[in-house]
């Protein structure tokens, strides 16, 4: 079995970077191009979209890439969020917002659902190894953000920088996670398996 999560050296390393900055270039340019509801639709639709693929890619080039996807998409996202917070320019009204939490949550639970009706697999991540690497990418991409932001205006800009970009990407994730793993366990208890038992023999 090939461990996904254990594979280290630069070749990885320049895997997760591409698919960091692929996630991220297209929500930019998602976003950028269309009103803000519009663009949730659509990244909302993607990144439940690559968190089901991650459950059944079987080659580690591309569960990686898929990985480093989510992640700039969740920071991509946060970070538009952060702007317009920021700037005010396009004020987060009622509707707004609540359009933004329903597809969130409605694509974080269709993920789980479909994610816990998989058959594990032994040589495929479990969601907890799927979880600590998107977990692990995310953060190390938001410090490089922040870190960048007070190189290049100091340390004010950074620490604003910082708060609204949390809040927004705390947001995002849990409007994902929390719906992802009822999804997760309902689609479990259909296939009849409890979920501590998703670790496949090996």
């Amino acid at each position: 079995m090939q461990n996904f999560t254990k594979t280290t050296g630069p070749q990885q390393s320049l895997i997760m970077a591409l698919g960091t900055i692929i996630g991220v270039g297209l929500t930019l340019g998602i976003v950028t191009q269309l009103p803000l509801a519009q663009a949730t639709v659509l990244t909302s639709l993607g990144m439940s979209g690559l968190i089901v693929a991650c459950a059944y890619i079987s080659r580690p080039v591309y569960w990686w890439m898929a990985v480093g996807a989510i992640a700039g998409m969740i920071l991509g996202i946060g970070g538009i969020l952060a702007g317009h917070m920021a700037a005010e320019k396009e004020p987060l009204g009622l509707n707004l917002r609540l359009t933004f939490v329903a597809f969130q949550a409605t694509a974080g639970f269709i993920a789980g659902v479909l994610v816990g009706r998989r058959t594990p697999q032994a040589h495929l991540p479990t969601l907890r190894e799927f979880i600590s690497s998107l977990s692990a990418i995310t953060a190390g991409l938001y410090a490089l953000i922040v870190t960048g932001r007070f190189l290049w205006e100091g340390l004010d800009p950074a620490r604003t920088l910082s708060s609204r970009l949390s809040t927004s990407t705390t947001i995002l994730i849990t409007l994902l996670a929390i719906p992802g793993a009822l999804g997760y366990l309902l689609g479990r208890q259909g296939k009849g398996v409890h979920p501590s038992r998703d670790r496949p023999a090996k």
